[in-house]
């Protein structure tokens, strides 16, 4: 079996969740199926090459990549429009949501739906922001949508309408990357948190919850991987009497992230609502012990290999971090219990679930 993979989010995206769970899909399928892609793309897709062993096309100019992406996004449609209307191919799966793909389609059609945060939480993106419209209309007209949890299909079916039969659970799968070092540590006593701080992430609680423990212990920092420190959390952490320094923001390569969570204390996920929680598996992974909000998908994930919170309770966030972080003993029984915990989600299970949805469309 053909399945054709669209150009959209390795065009919107150098790296992320979304284009790593496509290029290690598109890497690891088995004999029998082929991953097709548009000629010619235009991307600054880490995964594409690294993973796919694609060559894309990359633009030396404008420099800022939000502008180069708009201009990858428009020199890659039309061949990528081109491409879906042929008949030279089993099944489209889509990269992200944009309904042209519902244009004079002739070959069956699989989504992916990773999460309903827009839909459950529409204050925290952009008012202007379709995806919403445009998931819901790719949803109706696709002919089996994949979730990536059991949460995220009650949502799809609760939110949407969908009828359950529509969908089937295929959760994310990890693998370490076997060339990878890890780069030399970034800290020693630290808390790590991982990703972006959109009000849905709860980011505010955190900072709250760790508050008091900064103050009591004074060699402890939380080091966040991902953008610079916004001038409203600065203002926060001073509010807080917190030195704006015992919160670091470290913008990590994979290398770096590896290390930031082999050298841990412990990882802290404290968001409201997420569709599945890659970064709980790159914990568990790379044996760093856990503590997640008892919240949407994470008990699903993580099971018993984690100490959980009431996401909206400073001090019951408090209570939790504090208890891995000042006993030895209870971090070591996570540690172990994250070991094995992420053998339940690898990388062939979630490629020879998400090839069952494809021999649905074989012949």
């Amino acid at each position: 079996m053909k399945i054709l993979y669209d150009h959209q989010m390795f065009t919107m995206q150098r790296f992320g969740g979304v284009t790593r769970y496509f290029a290690e899909l598109m890497a690891c399928l088995p004999t029998g199926f082929e991953a097709c892609l548009p000629q010619g793309l235009w991307s600054d897709n880490y995964y594409l090459e690294e993973t796919v062993g694609y060559a894309s096309r990359v633009l030396k100019h404008p420099r800022a990549f939000r502008l180069r992406r708009r201009l990858y996004y428009f020199m890659n449609q039309g061949p990528t429009v081109c491409r879906t209307r042929r008949d030279d191919y089993d099944v489209l799966h889509p990269t992200w949501y944009d309904p042209y793909v519902l244009r004079r389609r002739r070959k069956p059609l699989v989504i992916t739906v990773h999460d309903l945060i827009q839909e459950r939480m529409p204050g925290d993106f952009r008012f202007y922001d379709r995806s919403i419209l445009h998931k819901k209309k790719l949803m109706l007209a696709a002919d089996h949508i994949i979730a990536v949890s059991h949460c995220t299909k009650a949502d799809i079916v609760s939110i949407a309408g969908i009828a359950p039969e529509k969908i089937s659970v295929v959760h994310h799968g990890y693998r370490l990357a076997a060339h990878l070092d890890p780069a030399p540590p970034l800290g020693t006593h630290y808390v790590l948190y991982v990703g972006d701080r959109r009000k849905y992430k709860n980011f505010m609680t955190f900072v709250e919850a760790m508050a008091p423990l900064l103050r009591a212990d004074r060699r402890l920092s939380v080091i966040c991987a991902g953008a610079p420190c916004a001038p409203e959390e600065n203002a926060l952490f001073v509010g807080l009497g917190l030195n704006a320094g015992r919160f670091q923001a470290v913008q990590a390569t994979d290398a770096q992230l590896v290390s930031l969570y082999r050298h841990a204390d412990v990882f802290v996920y404290p968001s409201l609502y997420e569709g599945f929680g890659i970064p709980i598996l790159e914990a568990f992974a790379n044996g760093c012990p856990v503590c997640l909000s008892r919240a949407s998908s994470f008990p699903e994930v993580a099971g018993e290999a984690a100490v959980y919170f009431e996401p909206t309770s400073a001090e019951d966030m408090r209570l939790a971090i504090e208890r891995v972080v000042y006993d030895a003993e209870a971090a070591g029984r996570l540690r172990d219990a994250g070991l094995e915990r992420v053998k339940l989600f690898s990388i062939d299970k979630m490629v020879a679930g998400t090839c069952d949805v494809y021999r649905r469309f074989e012949g």
